[in-house]
């Protein structure tokens, strides 16, 4: 009974360490993340010059910050061409010149849909 007691008390302490070793070698990441949305719902027959010209940089490692942005650029209405044009930069750096966080440690994510709808009503003599 004494074997046991000792036994699982062991355990238990060497579980804590190894609870403690495991959470001092995560290292939270950063991100840099970009959603936006492009719409034209008209009754424009040539298709919407669009650009979405996204550029992340993350300057050596990183941890623990957040950048992101949103943009919603609509045109509803209308059958002439239309034009949208969207630039965004984000720029990450590891402020205190220390490499201690080794490897490119920033997630990068893009959701940018173009959506073009064609709406006859918008053609119509009334």
């Amino acid at each position: 009974m004494k074997l046991t007691g000792l036994t699982i008390g062991l355990l238990s302490i060497l579980s804590l360490l190894s609870i403690d070793w495991l959470a001092s070698s995560v290292v939270a990441k950063c991100i840099q993340a970009d959603v936006s949305v492009q719409y034209n719902i008209s009754g424009a027959k040539e298709p919407t010059d669009r650009t979405n010209d996204v550029d992340f940089q993350s300057n050596g490692a990183c941890r623990g910050n957040v950048s992101v942005t949103t943009g919603v650029q609509g045109n509803v209405g209308g059958n002439g061409r239309v034009r949208q044009t969207r630039v965004v930069r984000h720029r990450i750096e590891n402020q205190d010149g220390s490499n201690r966080y080794s490897g490119n440690s920033t997630i990068q994510i893009k959701s940018n849909p173009a959506i073009d709808v064609y709406n006859a009503a918008d053609n119509l003599d009334y």
